[in-house]
């Protein structure tokens, strides 16, 4: 009975892994379509930020959830919001100056930095077939990165690179610090209230000491605000909480290949990225990881 709940524990975890990464894989398309229309990236992510948290509030308040915790699940948050405003803030400057599914793709090398720590700095089983997939997820990445041929005008190629790939740190550190610190077991509401308002506080706190936050009077920029807002910020970390929680730091990065997968596919349908036929194998590949995990899953148990 014991393992029968462990299963379904870690199903539900991988069925939130699957909604918080391909919900989140839409914030590239709603973040360049704010970007074009002149908001900076300090703007953006007070807009982002700020009405994820006071939805999410409102949900709270709605079901009658309490909101108040101790200092030390405080400490915890804090350190949290901090890797997790810097993840944000970094992607958003790769979507500034690369094509957003290359942005969204070396992002997306981050379950590689996790299950390096979680295996070999905290002592993790170590699954040569989790291993595989995600070497396999990560080749999968490269071509997609590799096929995009979209130019971004006047962005700075090296500056959009290294700031993707310093956000594939940060949420890394992020993922990892969710489990080690304990902060998973905070009620998810509550925790990712907390996350995300202490993220919109840092960066309305930058964006008026460098000069204010650009109004937006636009019909269509509210939308993009409230997509990026509620669907890429507020339902994404709700469920990366419950992912971690109930599938543990590695599966759920792991199920975060539906991220690029999501990312591309809106570049190219919306924002005139194309699709090669190497960014079709990049899918494929994705996709594989995702089936091999589940397959192993089923056969036996993942140690979390």
């Amino acid at each position: 009975m014991k393992n029968s709940d462990g299963v379904k524990r870690q199903t539900r975890g991988i069925i939130d892994a699957i909604i918080s990464s391909s919900t989140f894989g839409f914030s590239p398309f709603f973040s360049v379509s704010l970007l074009a229309l002149g908001l900076g990236a300090l703007d953006i992510l007070s807009y982002r930020w700020g009405v994820a948290s006071l939805f999410l509030i409102l949900i709270a308040s709605v079901r009658k959830i309490p909101l108040r915790i101790t200092w030390k699940e405080f400490s915890r948050i804090f350190i949290l919001s901090i890797f997790r405003a810097l993840t944000s803030l970094f992607l958003l400057i790769g979507y500034a100056n690369i094509a957003s599914g290359v942005a969204s793709t070396i992002h997306f090398m981050y379950p590689v930095a996790v299950a390096f720590c979680m295996m070999f700095l905290f002592g993790e089983k170590k699954s040569p077939v989790i291993i595989f997939a995600i070497v396999l997820s990560a080749a999968g990445a490269y071509c997609l990165a590799a096929g995009d041929t979209a130019e971004v005008p006047d962005g700075d190629k090296f500056k959009g690179i290294v700031a993707s790939a310093a956000s594939v740190l940060c949420y890394a550190a992020y993922v990892i610090l969710l489990r080690k610190t304990g902060a998973d077991r905070i009620e998810s509401t509550k925790l990712t209230v907390y996350v995300m308002g202490l993220s919109a506080i840092y960066f309305i706190v930058g964006a008026t000491l460098a000069g204010g936050i650009m109004p937006v009077r636009e019909p269509i920029g509210w939308v993009y605000i409230l997509g990026i807002g509620i669907i890429c910020t507020m339902v994404s970390n709700f469920f990366l909480v419950n992912a971690v929680r109930n599938a543990g730091p590695t599966l759920a990065s792991v199920f975060g290949a539906l991220e690029p997968l999501t990312a591309v596919l809106t570049g190219v349908i919306f924002l005139g990225e194309r699709l090669s036929f190497i960014n079709v194998a990049g899918i494929v590949l994705i996709l594989a990881t995702v089936t091999i995990v589940v397959v192993y899953r089923k056969n036996g148990s993942y140690d979390v």
